[in-house]
């Protein structure tokens, strides 16, 4: 069973991450006009907006691993909840500690970092769906988190808290949050941006 589980595991990391590394594109794909694409995609190159490229891919595989493995493995819910807080936590934090150091984003880096993180969350995963049930708590706690982390991904794009996670970001502090009017999108999504 363990050797089923793993492959559902080793194809989530290559459904996040290939699903994941395309939404940083779509929305520009859409002519920066769908709110639907918006809803899921990077709409700007804030930090939070790319968070969204591994938590919508994986939340999708984990519906679809659903189907298929819960009757076969422990703690699904709660080893699900934990991916998709730990793939941002990574990215987050390997982020915030690399880029201001070197003081620039470094795009294989940052690949390379998106790529860990999905590696980290799935990991995670596989070691909880294949230990012995946790208490019934930890269930509680992974709806309470997984909610949590639902509606933020479906709200700050379209309504951004004023801080620094959430701030469009072009070499210098730009004052723009969430969808950014056409015209900026236009110059700032035609050139590589620099982050």
């Amino acid at each position: 069973m363990k050797n089923k589980v793993l492959l559902w595991e080793i194809g989530s990391f290559f459904f996040i991450g290939l699903v994941g590394a395309s939404l940083h594109f779509t929305f520009e794909l859409s002519d920066f006009s769908n709110k639907v694409v918006a809803y899921f995609s990077a709409v700007n190159e804030s930090t939070w907006e790319h968070l969204k490229m591994v938590f919508f891919p994986g939340l999708v595989f984990a519906l679809i691993e659903y189907t298929y493995v819960r009757e076969k493995v422990n703690n699904y819910l709660i080893a699900k909840t934990v991916s998709l807080l730990l793939m941002p936590l990574v990215i987050v934090a390997g982020w915030y500690l690399y880029a201001p150091a070197v003081g620039r984003s470094i795009y294989p880096v940052d690949l390379a970092l998106f790529y860990l993180a999905v590696f980290t969350g799935q990991f995670a995963s596989y070691k909880l769906l294949t230990r012995p049930p946790l208490e019934k708590k930890f269930n509680n706690y992974a709806i309470v988190i997984g909610t949590i982390l639902f509606l933020a991904f479906s709200t700050f794009t379209f309504f951004p808290p004023k801080i620094f996670l959430f701030e469009h970001f072009d070499l210098k502090d730009t004052g723009q949050y969430g969808i950014l009017p056409y015209e900026d999108n236009i110059r700032y999504f035609t050139k590589p941006p620099q982050r």
